[in-house]
């Protein structure tokens, strides 16, 4: 069970590299705001159902919480930047 879930965790870091290395190209592009968060909530969110697989109960407890609370909170950034506008381009 430890050797599994060394690798499911494995996997879900190589993922959050990737996806660093994807926000990182999105840097210079200007009113880009939306896609890095759509990269950052598709990330989240395949992470989170990873760490419910694993089966333990308190960790799924946990990752169930935030798999509930992380889109809530992208989208409540993206409403602000819409409704409010920044002034920045990211």
């Amino acid at each position: 069970m430890n050797m599994i879930q060394a690798v499911i965790f494995i996997i879900c870091g190589i993922f959050v590299l990737i996806s660093s290395f994807g926000l990182m190209r999105f840097e210079k592009m200007p009113h880009i705001l939306y896609a890095r968060l759509h990269i950052i909530g598709v990330l989240d969110s395949a992470c989170i159902l990873s760490l419910i697989a694993l089966g333990r109960l308190n960790i799924a407890l946990v990752a169930i919480l935030y798999f509930i609370l992380t889109p809530v909170a992208i989208h409540s950034i993206a409403k602000s930047h819409y409704e409010g506008g920044s002034g920045d381009d990211y």
